[in-house]
């Protein structure tokens, strides 16, 4: 980022990162070694400042991640807004009044009025017994016709990780995320996409093997690769749910 995103505010509660690690006795490296996060990214939240960041969303997981590490309840200030808002004035809209009304207008209104009111009253009553048909064709629908549809509902919106494996493509990574989860893609020491993703997110892309997926919260991602189903929990972190998974030629570590 070509921008500087860094505040009074963030500074502040980075110095309190920093203070509370230092009190663990515990090194950036040793942190890192931990959440498996770079120390870089570690460092810019202790220094409060977030112009290495790829992204807002990266930051805000990240930051969510250290501070439950280290127990701080504190939330990233809006860093990212705040250095590209522009205040936009608002015309007031013209209001335009009528003093009064001449005489030929105001007959014409004892005449308009009474027909505006019984159309009203006619559109009204069409709505309503349209409405009540609709109800009684509901209620004459079999119970086994509401079970039927019910079933076919869920099967549209359930998709299992049976079907994902036999509609994946080769080379294909799928993962399909139930709650708040981020993950890096590696393609040997490179750092090829860093994302965050919320419940009932998912995510595809074409990779060939060798590559590294390190993933936050294990618990909340399902997904295959090749059609096959990976194990996201299996030498999970305990209390990190952080795992990484290293995809070879032979086999998932």
């Amino acid at each position: 980022m070509d921008r500087i995103l860094k505040s009074a505010s963030t500074v502040k509660i980075g110095k309190r990162f920093s203070n509370k690690r230092i009190s663990l006795g515990l090194s950036l490296e040793e942190t890192s070694k931990i959440l498996v996060i770079n120390e870089d990214y570690l460092n810019a939240i202790e220094e409060g400042d977030y112009s290495i960041f790829p992204s807002e969303s990266f930051a805000r997981a990240y930051f969510k991640k250290y501070s439950q590490y280290l127990k701080i309840n504190s939330d990233l200030p809006d860093i990212f807004n705040s250095q590209t808002e522009k205040k936009i004035t608002k015309k007031a809209p013209k209001i335009e009044t009528i003093s009064s009304l001449n005489d030929n207008n105001f007959n014409y209104l004892y005449i308009a009025v009474p027909i505006l009111i019984v159309f009203g009253a006619l559109v009204a009553i069409y709505f309503v017994e349209s409405g009540d048909t609709q109800k009684s064709q509901r209620e004459f629908m079999s119970s086994d016709q509401q079970i039927i549809y019910l079933s076919k509902t869920i099967d549209q919106k359930n998709y299992s990780l049976t079907e994902l494996k036999n509609s994946t493509a080769k080379n294909e990574l799928y993962l399909d995320f139930l709650g708040e989860c981020w993950i890096e893609l590696y393609v040997g020491d490179e750092l090829i996409e860093a994302l965050y993703f919320d419940e009932n997110d998912n995510y595809k892309k074409k990779i060939e093997i060798p590559f590294k997926i390190i993933v936050g919260n294990a618990d909340a991602i399902k997904g295959t690769y090749n059609g096959n189903e990976i194990d996201f929990m299996a030498n999970a972190n305990r209390l990190t749910k952080v795992n990484i998974i290293n995809f070879d030629e032979n086999k998932l570590d």
